[in-house]
């Protein structure tokens, strides 16, 4: 990918910029595009990924039409009518008249956030990928074919460009890209795991140096104290309930349409340390130092009375 691209927004962050992603969030595409994280392939992707030309040609063949496969990840993306931003359509359609794109979706099933096929309703971070897409190409229709493996079920949906949608999710990312891409504010610190890992990346402490607590440090200590209570009662009802539940499923598989108590089978470890001992010089071959972050530890005691 180019460096260029790199500071570019694509279709698929817009829904994490806007917080409509289940998966990712602001924080996400600002530590990726800063450099301070790398972009990770999860099961998920792969699995899309593996079935993505079966899909588009299952479409093509059932509407009888031309696909053209988009740009790749390692290629260079189309940019838009604004140079921050691009796209990489799963593909382009033609049926002799007209042009439109294809983006291609897997799913496990077809829940509550997908309507009726044949319509526009998807689900919202789907939704605004098509509308990037369309604001990227000018292309003025994206259909989105989607498969979900558990129900063996392929529906098509239809997307039309809304140039009042589209101005206004463009202009939303366009302030973000300008105030956390170009002048490099981070988003607001959140719970998510990103957050964390950008703020290890981005300071490194030179020497095991303490700031002072000053009011809000205590007051944001004494919060993570009722959190962690509250975590750990919330923790030991579910305990509870769920010995409840094997308690009553007893020597039964489980129970129809609420839970299953499978067996398992024992699992094999690996004893690195007695591998280490007893032959220290193959092991130096097998073994990958990867760079150190950041440990948070909470010492906070409340002051006595």
């Amino acid at each position: 990918m180019s460096e260029d691209a790199i500071k570019t927004i694509g279709s698929s962050s817009v829904g994490a910029i806007l917080g409509l992603s289940p998966w990712a969030g602001p924080w996400d595409v600002w530590a990726r595009m800063h450099g301070l994280a790398e972009s990770k392939k999860t099961f998920s992707t792969t699995r899309g990924h593996i079935l993505e030309p079966a899909i588009g040609a299952h479409y093509a063949k059932l509407y009888n039409v031309e696909i053209q496969k988009g740009p790749e990840y390692e290629e260079s993306p189309i940019l838009g009518a604004e140079p921050w931003m691009h796209a990489r359509p799963d593909f382009f359609v033609s049926d002799g008249n007209e042009r439109w794109l294809v983006e291609i979706k897997s799913t496990r099933t077809f829940n509550e956030h997908w309507g009726e096929p044949g319509t526009d309703n998807v689900p919202p971070y789907y939704a605004a990928q098509c509308v990037w897409q369309m604001a990227v190409t000018g292309d003025n229709r994206c259909d989105l074919a989607a498969f979900a493996t558990l129900s063996d079920e392929f529906r098509v949906y239809r997307l039309n460009r809304d140039k009042a949608l589209e101005d206004n999710i463009v202009g939303l990312v366009r302030d973000w890209h300008e105030k956390h891409i170009k002048e490099g504010e981070p988003p607001e610190t959140d719970g998510s795991t990103a957050c964390g890992v950008a703020l290890a990346s981005r300071w490194k402490p030179e020497a095991k140096e303490f700031i002072p607590a000053d009011e809000s440090a205590t007051a944001l200590a004494e919060t993570l104290i009722k959190l962690r209570g509250q975590l750990s009662e919330v923790e030991t009802e579910k305990r509870r309930v769920e010995n409840l539940l094997k308690e009553k499923i007893g020597e039964a598989y489980g129970i129809d349409g609420i839970a299953t108590w499978s067996p398992t089978k024992g699992r094999s470890t690996f004893d690195r340390k007695a591998f280490e001992s007893e032959h220290p010089e193959l092991a130096k071959n097998y073994i990958n130092q990867s760079e150190g972050s950041r440990i948070f530890r909470f010492t906070y005691n409340r002051p006595k009375d």
